[in-house]
């Protein structure tokens, strides 16, 4: 079984839309450390996104799909993700203290975030998509989700560190 384009870009509009979270983030953060953590997560969405989006234009009969298609094609946390990132956007725009939003970003990334859908479309992925190239690549976002879970508590560490 091979999943639709649809599928993949779905999954590259939540990157997309994850990485102009991480962006802000990265523009508000004045710890040194904490900005370079945020960076290395802001780029490695950047990378599945361009990676997703490829993925979904390998096949010939990809466009955008909206977030109603997306809906229905991976299921509705797909929507609730993408109302929890602008929330989230819209919060550090009302300069929210970085740690509080870290925390809420940690919660959010446990739950239905978008880091959860790819972790858990990425294991569905692995066992279903019969493309071995394709297999690898989500393996690989898959692991780098878990990774930024860890780069987020992290950098609320650092934080608490300079309270």
């Amino acid at each position: 079984m091979n999943f639709s384009s649809k599928y993949y870009a779905c999954l590259a509009i939540i990157e997309d839309e994850t990485s102009k979270l991480y962006e802000k983030l990265v523009d508000q953060c004045e710890n040194e450390a904490v900005k370079l953590l945020l960076f290395n997560i802001l780029y490695e969405t950047r990378k599945h996104k361009e990676l997703l989006f490829q993925i979904a234009n390998l096949k010939k009969e990809f466009q955008l799909p909206t977030i109603e298609e997306c809906e229905k094609e991976a299921g509705y946390l797909i929507k609730e993700c993408l109302k929890n990132i602008q929330i989230l956007k819209m919060q550090i725009e009302q300069k929210h203290s970085i740690l509080n939003i870290l925390k809420k970003l940690i919660e959010f990334e446990n739950s239905i975030s978008e880091e959860y859908l790819i972790m858990l479309h990425g294991a569905a992925l692995k066992n279903l998509e019969e493309r071995l190239h394709i297999k690898e690549i989500v393996k690989y976002i898959a692991e780098d989700e878990k990774r930024h879970i860890n780069l987020l508590e992290l950098s609320c560490k650092l934080l608490n560190k300079k309270l």
